[in-house]
């Protein structure tokens, strides 16, 4: 009751505000998103309420107001439209177009506000505060999962508000992001107060992947201690607190939580029958994919298509790489890698450009974080199947932003570092003056 009157009361604030300044209108929809609040209070009409009103307004609001000064941008975001044109034909192809649609209604809105948070991201503040606006949603909601979770006394699973972050896995996969994007980013926040605000709710975050009991959630949260320890200053200090928090875990931790953790051992997958399911769900794919390997069989069919194809019990794909490609054939899913390595490369290769030149420290953290948070993202998804996780997508989005500021700084302290040279050493034109 409470939860309901305090949304509506935010979206009574928000909605007039995303109209009439549309950034402020993409920030309010970041942080509505992806902090959940919609799925608190409205479980089974999660794309009915407030993140559609907030879209809708702050969309109004980008056309009348700030189309002008934040054109929209598609030079980094090409394979984005390729993979929605590939979801789209998949759909209309699918075997059963009901299911499919609302799936592609999903990407489309997901689409929308990645072209929208792209055009919007052009300048050093702006890119600050939609990373700021997602880093601190998610972070907001871990650590409402580690307090939760800690006053249980380590013995709740942890689930999700509801909609992308219901289950599990896919609670631990957003988490495991917010983990990457917070620690990184809080080592370029020059506010003390926020530094360690940022780096609490990250460790909470943590808290609470280890306490969804997920695996492929331990295995994101093992990748973004390696990626931030790697390009960390203190990297003999940063494996060994991973190596006493690996030790803590499995002596301390929960032990439902350490008792699936161990599965991933080889040895034991042989008779872990979530493991063979697994399996089963993949050589299944494999089979749609070579029956329909352009367009697969559409979005959101798998489970409805899988004993057409196999005996075994149907399940999820429990793969976005796999699960995309029986669904929507292997160029969506080649596409879909290719954003991806598209958006992690140009940001490894952005920021190791910015960091010869002085003043660029900021954003060559934004670049990090981001790259670092993709290859998070990249992982878990290995075995879980969410290829329709907005967060990425916006992360994306920022991306192709930062790489047209990132390029654009380039370009000045290029020209500038030309102009100093020349003006060093070039030499004088002045004529000489001859004593008379």
């Amino acid at each position: 009751m409470l939860r309901g009157i305090f949304i509506r009361a935010f979206l009574v604030l928000a909605v007039p505000l995303a109209l009439l300044q549309p950034f402020t209108g993409v920030l309010l929809y970041l942080w509505y998103s992806h902090a959940r609040m919609n799925d608190f209070v409205w479980r089974d009409y999660q794309y009915l309420y407030g993140a559609l009103l907030l879209a809708v307004a702050t969309l109004v609001g980008y056309f009348i107001f700030e189309l002008r000064r934040s054109p929209p941008r598609v030079t980094n975001l090409k394979l984005i439209i390729l993979f929605w044109i590939w979801i789209a034909l998949s759909t209309a192809f699918a075997a059963s177009r009901d299911l499919a649609i609302p799936k592609l209604m999903q990407f489309s809105n997901i689409f929308v506000m990645t072209f929208l948070i792209c055009a919007v991201a052009n300048s050093e503040d702006r890119i600050r505060k939609l990373l700021y606006a997602a880093a601190l949603a998610v972070g907001v909601l871990g650590s409402k999962g580690a307090i939760d979770f800690i006053l249980s006394g380590g013995q709740a699973v942890m689930k999700g508000p509801g909609g992308m972050m219901n289950e599990e896995n896919e609670y631990a996969l957003a988490l495991t992001m917010g983990v990457a994007l917070l620690l990184v980013l809080a080592r370029g926040e020059p506010r003390r107060w926020l530094k360690i605000a940022m780096y609490v709710m990250g460790i909470g975050c943590g808290i609470t992947v280890v306490g969804t009991h997920s695996r492929s959630g331990v295995l994101g949260l093992a990748a973004a201690a390696l990626l931030i320890t790697i390009y960390s200053k203190r990297k003999v200090l940063g494996f060994i607190a991973i190596g006493l928090a690996a030790v803590i875990l499995f002596a301390y931790g929960p032990k439902a939580a350490v008792e699936r953790y161990e599965t991933l051992n080889t040895k034991v997958t042989e008779t872990d029958e979530s493991v063979i399911g697994r399996l089963q769900a993949w050589e299944t794919a494999f089979a749609m994919t070579k029956a329909h390997p352009l367009l697969g069989v559409g979005p959101l069919n798998f489970v409805y298509q899988f004993p057409y194809y196999s005996a075994y019990k149907p399940r999820a794909p429990h793969s976005a790489y796999i699960g995309l490609m029986a669904e929507s054939g292997i160029p969506a899913m080649l596409t879909f890698v290719g954003i991806l390595f598209g958006a992690i490369g140009q940001m490894w290769a952005l920021r190791r450009q910015l960091l010869r030149y002085a003043g660029t420290a900021r954003l060559g953290i934004y670049c990090l974080a981001i790259q670092v948070t993709l290859l998070v993202y990249m992982v878990p998804n290995f075995f879980i199947n969410r290829q329709n996780q907005d967060l990425m997508y916006h992360l994306v989005g920022i991306s192709a932003g930062l790489a047209i500021l990132g390029k654009q700084r380039l370009r000045e302290l290029r020209a500038d570092e030309q102009h100093e040279l020349m003006e060093r050493y070039q030499p004088s034109l002045e004529p000489e003056t001859v004593n008379a």
